[in-house]
C-alpha cells in the first residue's frame, strides 16, 4: 500500500473512532493484530463488543466502501476476530462486526471528511465458531 492510501486509511480510522465515540461507544483499540489478521477498531457499546472494519474513500474511488470488503477479507476479518475473543480474560456474550465508510476529499491542508456510513452487524460472526 502507497503512503497516500496509508493517509487516507489512518484520516479514516481516526474519523470513524470519532464518529462512533460521538454515538456512544467506547473505542477500546486500533489496528489490533491478531489471528494473522488485523481489527481496524475495538469499541464497546453497552455490553457489546464491537470489532469495526473501516473503509476509507476518496471521490476517485472507483469502488463503494463496503463492497471491499470481499469474501476473502470477511473471512481474515472474523479469524482476527475469534483470535481476539480466544484471548480476551472475561467472558465476551455479545458480539459483532460493525463496518464504516469514511468519504474523504482532498481539503487546503488535510482530507476533508465528506461522508461517514455506519453499518451495524455488517456481517456475521457465528458465536459457536469462537
Amino acid at each position: 500500500m502507497g503512503s497516500s492510501h496509508r493517509r487516507i486509511g489512518r484520516r479514516g480510522e481516526r474519523v470513524a473512532a470519532r464518529f462512533l465515540r460521538h454515538r456512544g461507544l467506547r473505542v477500546l483499540a486500533s489496528n489490533v493484530r491478531a489471528g494473522g489478521g488485523e481489527i481496524d477498531l475495538v469499541a464497546i457499546e453497552g455490553e457489546t463488543l464491537v470489532f469495526v472494519e473501516v473503509k476509507s474513500r476518496t471521490a476517485a474511488s472507483w469502488r463503494e466502501g463496503f463492497e471491499k470488503i470481499d469474501g476473502r477479507k470477511r473471512r481474515a476479518l472474523r479469524k482476527a476476530c475469534r483470535a481476539y475473543l480466544r484471548s480476551t480474560t472475561g467472558d465476551v456474550e455479545h458480539f459483532r462486526i460493525d463496518g464504516v465508510v469514511v468519504e474523504l476529499e482532498p481539503g487546503l491542508f488535510r482530507l476533508r471528511v465528506r461522508g461517514v456510513e455506519w453499518e451495524r452487524g455488517l456481517f456475521r460472526l457465528d458465536p459457536h465458531d469462537v
